[in-house]
Formats: C-alpha cells, structure tokens, sequence
C-alpha cells in the first residue's frame, strides 16, 4: 500500500473554503475515482491555515493512474473554477509518499486528536531509530496511553526519514501522557543504550491535529 501525504497551505483566510469545497465536492470525486482516504486534519496546534490529508493507493501507478483521471474530470475542474471564482484558495502544496514500516499497525483514527511527528535520523542511524520504535518506544507509548496509528517511511523524497502518527483522546491527555512517558525509567534506559554510539535523530518536528468534521471514520 502506498500513502500520499498531502498538505495544503491555504490564501490567508480561504481554510474554510478549502473544508467546503472537500466536504461538499472533493471527497465525492476521489471516492468516484476509487482513491483511498485515511484522513483529513486541521492544526489544533501549529499553522492555522493548513489542511493535511493522506490518501492510499495500491502502487504508484495506481495512484498515477487514479490521480490524472481525478484531475482531469470536468465536472471537477467546473467545481474548482466555481470554488475559485473570488481567487485561489491554495496558495502551496507539499506532497511526499510513504510505506508503513514491518512494525507499524495497520491505521485507524479512532482518537479525538492525532499528533503528527517527523524525524530525520542521522546519516546511516534510521535502521536503530525503527529498532528503538519496534522494540522499545511504542510498548512504552502503549504503557503511558498513547495510541500508535502508524509508523512510515518515505517511499520517494528523504531516505533517512521517519513519519509517524500517535493518538490521544484529548491535549490535557497528551500532556500527562508524554510527561509519563518522558520520565518512564524503562525509556530512559532504552534511549540511552540505542545511543550509546552518538544521537539517532537530527531534527524533529510535530504538530497537534484534529480530524476535520467530514474525515472518515
């Protein structure tokens, strides 16, 4: 299974219509072209005018395949020229495609509220940074009560590149748990004996999400 993560940096003011014109009409036409949807997120906590979405496909070809007779649809494109009439509503796009890890469960967004996280492994160090999750982190995860939703890595864009999706029942949740977790004394061991030959990750980034109102279910 291949998973495209899609996201949408709106014209400042244009989020709404953006969730209107997926809601009423987006959604329909990639469900008509037999594209896969896992998800659709706004930022409860990050950048206020972004959309983040992941689709799923059978390979890249089908995706190819699916997405050229999406785009070129006319009944989507009179939408898109009707949804736009006032002007654009996207203003950049950032695309990246991704496998689940061996170790990652299959995905399900059953929580309130997803957390999105990036890690960039140092140079050779992501094989000991899967070792770490596999063997290590998510029971830890699992302990604290944090839902692992899946684990990838980025099928085409950056090689050294962990992408993953936890999920919380709500943000006051979030912070006792990773508080738990953090001063977990079994995850201090494990961090500190995967790293006794120097750092695994060299840059992170997250965010806090919240599935949209028309996300599926």
């Amino acid at each position: 299974m291949l998973y495209e993560s899609r996201v949408y940096y709106t014209v400042p003011g244009r989020l709404a219509a953006l969730n209107a014109r997926f809601a009423d009409h987006t959604m329909g036409f990639f469900r008509k072209h037999g594209i896969g949807m896992l998800g659709f997120w706004t930022d409860e906590i990050g950048i206020s005018n972004r959309l983040t979405y992941i689709l799923t496909f059978d390979s890249m070809a089908d995706r190819e395949a699916k997405w050229a007779a999406f785009q070129a649809n006319p009944d989507w494109q009179q939408v898109r020229s009707q949804t736009e009439a006032d002007g654009p509503i996207v203003a950049q796009v950032v695309n990246s495609f991704m496998r689940l890890t061996p170790y990652s469960p299959e995905p399900r967004i059953d929580t309130a509220v997803q957390e999105l996280r990036v890690y960039d492994a140092m140079p050779g160090k992501l094989p000991n940074l899967n070792d770490r999750f596999a063997n290590h982190t998510m029971k830890l995860f699992e302990k604290h009560g944090i839902a692992n939703v899946a684990y990838w890595v980025e099928d085409v864009g950056t090689s050294n590149r962990l992408v993953y999706l936890l999920g919380h029942p709500d943000l006051g949740s979030r912070e006792k748990s990773f508080a738990a977790f953090q001063a977990d004394p079994d995850w201090q061991k494990a961090r500190a004996d995967s790293e006794a030959d120097g750092a695994l990750v060299r840059a992170s980034q997250h965010c806090i999400l919240r599935p949209t109102a028309y996300s599926p279910r």
